[in-house]
């Protein structure tokens, strides 16, 4: 098993049909989950911190995915969340598609790297093999979902 999945994402972490209506409005309902969840304390400030980042530079990377993330003293240890909205959303993204595949990554402030690099190392090798995104695309039971995170 690699370590994305056993280190970083749970079945509780995956968002299926999530009903956002903007960029914003998904971050926010992806931060109350991992408050929920006990990987951030404050939701309202790690949303403010991802905002923020997001603010720089567009996390849209194409084909309809989106890796938002921020650094944040909320955060009390390295996860993401994923989610399928059920509509798309515009993320400015670099190819200019609208956004409904989202990985929301929270990092603590005080992580000098190593855990946001190797999340982002690991999701985005993932993400150029088309096959895995087409199966993620496709698949909607959390279970499953983990499971094909966990496969090298």
């Amino acid at each position: 098993m690699n370590d994305l999945a056993e280190n970083f994402l749970t079945a509780k972490n995956i968002l299926i049909g999530l009903n956002a209506t903007s960029k914003k409005d998904a971050i926010n309902k992806m931060s109350q989950k991992l408050e929920e969840n006990g990987i951030v304390t404050d939701s309202k400030k790690f949303s403010a911190d991802v905002m923020e980042r997001e603010s720089l530079t567009t996390t849209g990377i194409g084909n309809n995915i989106a890796i938002p993330h921020g650094k944040s003293s909320s955060v009390k240890e390295a996860s993401f969340i994923f989610a399928k909205n059920q509509t798309p959303l515009e993320w400015n993204s670099l190819d200019g598609s609208p956004v409904d595949i989202i990985f929301l990554m929270a990092v603590r402030s005080d992580d000098v790297g190593k855990d946001h690099l190797k999340m982002l190392a690991k999701l985005s090798g993932k993400l150029m093999d088309d096959d895995f995104v087409a199966t993620i695309k496709k698949e909607n039971d959390p279970q499953k979902l983990v499971e094909i995170f966990s496969k090298d």
